[in-house]
């Protein structure tokens, strides 16, 4: 810009601002909306982190309670309409946001129109002072004219005006989402009943343990309460300390399991004998030895069952060491075989009673448990354990009393069971040896729960510790839509910033609102610009196209349009365009030349 231009610029805009106070500029565009409009946008960017970071945190920033009824009596009317809450996270951030993004549309209109009288203090040329107006272009590419013509902070203010009418407002519908965490308190327990290792009777009747059994393991029934067909433990109650309304999902709680196992081996060396020789039935003797304690088993085979399965206890084994066996002979029934049985299997298993440290998980109302070990295991025998080896082994034979068949009710259970696994596998090793301990855990966990647990008084109750696992539902910012939120939201700040360091560094120059028609003319009133368009010829040939007449009858970008002291708008450097013809006479004399 030339000294003396930069010297009358300063003179105009000295004298149009004799009288600040009577200068006009519009509401967007003072210091005090664009200040509110900064903070508002620096608030919701802090608003977002601070959320986003809480419901990283804390699976979520806030509880979300049930729906609420809203209720609207008028005489005899009544009305009464539960609402979702969800509106508050996915209508109302929308709502908002559209508000927003109205208030920052205003500040870049108000700009818009302002830019054409910015341009007037600096001068330039007609269409981009008295002619341009950024009203005419839709608001969804208004940037594109704004960066043509070289106004790159409206262009860069219209761009991110678009984005946030068409990318934040709809992803505000999703910035917050409900999800359901887990979470887990601490709490004790209190202990109902208690192991007792003498309370397990003399006489037991073993049928409906065996059915239970059965029941779960071959019919895929519920094993009963404070059991999960390995381990019994004690009944425990529900802590009284919990708050009613929490949405429990799972229970941990430190206690002890009490169970039996066996330790099997299949038997490679032994004794079989038949009674009589010959014939389809028969009673075989067998006699074997393992680890120094001798096992005698005799029963009869006959053509009444095909798959046999007999079981013996020897209960001092070896005698006065306190340990016992039960031993397993199987195979199926075959007049070919000389012992009227092919595929034979016998088994020696040694039993082990045992108390183990652990944790009970189990859902609410402890419909149904299971039992995780810790590796602290200590025996645990209980006083008839005798009695009770032996009468597993013996309880009533299968079918008919006088058959020659030796499958007991436990026997039949172990077959029962590796049916199910795999129906022709039943006398496979491998599937004996995995069946037999199992079934014979089961039954001394459903033994153990139903004749060996005692009810504690109220006033011997104890507690163990424990926890709980309850879910929430919980109101969780969406990252990929915060994300984008907040880098748009960073950007209009900056932007407004921007805009109010640069607003205030022209003063505005009309005296008055401009209101329509009038305030356009009232600025052209006495400027020079009345003279190159007082023709007639722009209404008559041109139909009132005014533009497009100036543009065929001046030579339209290197006049320049200036306002003077007095608020006068003229142009100067305006050329008229050279006739078509005279143009055409120019180009043919310089082909000749």
């Amino acid at each position: 810009m030339p000294p003396e231009q930069r010297i009358n610029e300063g003179h105009v805009v000295e004298t149009l601002h004799g009288d600040q106070s009577r200068m006009w500029r519009a509401k967007p565009l003072h210091w005090m909306s664009l200040l509110s409009m900064i903070v508002v946008e620096i608030g919701l960017t802090a608003a977002l982190v601070v959320l986003l970071f809480l419901s990283t945190r804390w699976k979520g920033f806030v509880a979300i309670g049930g729906d609420f009824d809203f209720s609207l009596g008028v005489n005899s009317l009544h009305v009464r309409r539960t609402f979702g809450k969800s509106f508050l996270w996915t209508s109302l951030p929308a709502f908002l946001m559209t508000l927003f993004s109205l208030g920052f549309a205003a500040i870049v209109g108000s700009y818009s129109e302002e830019l054409p009288y910015r341009n007037l203090l600096e001068g330039g040329s007609i269409d981009r002072t008295v002619c341009l107006d950024y009203r005419r272009y839709p608001a969804f590419y208004k940037y594109w004219p704004a960066w043509k013509n070289r106004n790159m902070t409206l262009g860069f203010g219209a761009f991110l005006s678009f984005l946030t009418t068409i990318v934040l407002v709809p992803i505000a519908a999703h910035l917050f989402q409900p999800i359901y965490p887990s979470f887990v308190t601490d709490t004790n327990f209190s202990v109902v009943s208690s192991y007792n290792a003498s309370s397990l009777p003399a006489i037991v009747d073993y049928a409906p343990i065996i059915g239970i059994v059965a029941a779960v393991r071959v019919y895929g029934g519920k094993w009963p309460k404070w059991t999960d067909g390995a381990y019994a433990v004690a009944e425990h109650g529900v802590p009284i300390d919990l708050a009613s309304n929490l949405n429990l999902t799972e229970m941990q709680i430190n206690a002890t399991g009490y169970s039996a196992s066996l330790q099997c081996r299949i038997m490679s060396e032994y004794s079989l004998a038949r009674n009589p020789a010959s014939g389809g039935t028969a009673i075989l003797a067998l006699d074997a030895l393992d680890m120094g304690c001798n096992i005698s088993l005799t029963a009869g085979v006959g053509p009444g069952n095909d798959i046999y399965l007999a079981s013996v206890s020897n209960t001092n084994c070896p005698e006065g060491s306190g340990t016992s066996r039960i031993a397993f002979l199987a195979g199926r029934y075959s007049t070919s075989s000389i012992y009227l049985l092919e595929d034979i299997n016998v088994i020696a298993c040694t039993p082990s009673y045992a108390q183990t440290s652990g944790k009970i998980f189990s859902p609410p109302g402890f419909d149904s448990i299971s039992f995780e070990p810790s590796p602290s295991i200590s025996e645990m025998r209980p006083d008839n354990w005798m009695l009770f080896e032996k009468q597993l082994v013996t309880l009533s034979n299968i079918g008919n009393n006088n058959s020659p068949d030796f499958t007991s009710q436990f026997g039949q259970l172990i077959l029962d069971v590796a049916k199910f696994k795999d129906a022709s596998l039943v006398l496979d090793t491998v599937t004996l040896l995995a069946t037999i301990p199992n079934v014979f855990q089961s039954i001394y966990a459903i033994l153990a729960r139903t004749r060996m647990f005692t009810e504690l008084p109220n006033d011997q109750t104890t507690t163990n510790a424990g926890n709980v696992t309850y879910s929430e539902s919980r109101l969780a910012t969406v990252s990929w839509s915060i994300d984008i939120t907040i880098a748009i939201i960073a950007a209009l700040t900056v932007f407004t910033v921007w805009l109010a360091i640069l607003v205030p560094r022209k003063k505005p120059m009309l005296p008055e609102e401009p209101r329509g028609i009038l305030s356009g003319a009232a600025l052209l009133a006495d400027g020079n610009l009345q003279q190159h368009i007082h023709e007639t010829e722009w209404r008559v040939q041109y139909g009132g196209r005014l533009h497009k007449w100036m543009k065929h009858k001046y030579v339209l970008g290197e006049e320049r349009c200036t306002i003077d002291e007095h608020g006068i708008i003229n142009v100067s450097g305006l050329q008229d365009r050279p006739p078509e013809r005279e143009k055409k006479t120019s180009a043919s004399s310089s082909s000749a030349a």
